[in-house]
Formats: C-alpha cells, structure tokens, sequence
C-alpha cells in the first residue's frame, strides 16, 4: 500500500469518525480547534484529527511525517483531558 494510500485511507477514517464525535462529544472539536494551529506548527506534524482508539474511546489524532517525530516531546498525551495518538502517515506532497 503506498503512503499516498494509507494517508487518503486514515483521512477517510478521521472524516467518518470525526462526523460521529460531533455527534456525540462537541467538546472534543472543540478542544481539536483550540491546539490544531500550535501543533501543525511543530516539525513534522501534518495534519490533526478525531478518530477512535483500538478500546472504543474518542481521541485526538496528530498525523506526522516520520517516527522521529512521534519521539518529539512537544507532543502531548493528552489535550486537556483528551487522550492523544501519534500516527505516522508520511509526507504529504501535492500533485
């Protein structure tokens, strides 16, 4: 599967999810709002999301382009209160 795929495919799945968590928890895009202008400014993130853990519960999702950046310590576990979950997508590049 080629990374242009896996990014498209976890864009998908953030839409799909994030519809449902409006639905449920409006203060979770609240709080994906709040931070998603200061975390696309780190090195390495390229895109923020809602999505699910494996466990069921709503999370924020922080897209980076590579594992060193899931090491970076600028990124938080938790948004206030909100779990968090680094995923490595790869770069994005436009065509």
């Amino acid at each position: 599967m080629t990374r242009r795929l896996r990014a498209l495919m976890l864009m998908m799945a953030i839409l799909c999810v994030a519809s449902e968590a409006l639905a449920v928890t409006a203060s979770i895009t609240e709080v994906k709002s709040k931070y998603e202008s200061r975390l696309l400014s780190l090195p390495g993130v390229i895109s923020v999301g809602i999505g699910r853990a494996p466990d069921g519960r709503t999370v924020i999702i922080i897209g980076v382009e590579d594992k060193a950046s899931v090491e970076s310590p600028n990124l938080p576990k938790q948004l206030e209160g909100y779990p968090v979950r680094v995923d490595v997508i790869g770069p994005v590049r436009a065509q």
